[in-house]
């Protein structure tokens, strides 16, 4: 999996509800990536500007040509 490590929730932190089936969703962080992930169906939540900077990381695992160090 691209994202393996789960960042714990901090006390009083509330996790977020997966909007397709209600369930509570877990954080994982890749570099400085953290999404949303839901246990249940597997869905995920990305802040803007996310989906770029996990494209730029995939480019590099890739070894694409456009990928910037």
């Amino acid at each position: 999996m691209f994202f393996k490590k789960k960042i714990k929730k901090k006390y009083g932190e509330k996790l977020l509800k997966c909007p397709r089936c209600n369930k509570d969703m877990e954080k994982l962080k890749k570099e400085n990536i953290i999404i949303d992930v839901c246990k249940k169906c597997k869905g995920i939540w990305l802040d803007e500007g996310e989906i770029e900077k996990l494209a730029k990381i995939a480019n590099k695992m890739r070894g694409g040509k456009n990928s910037k160090k």
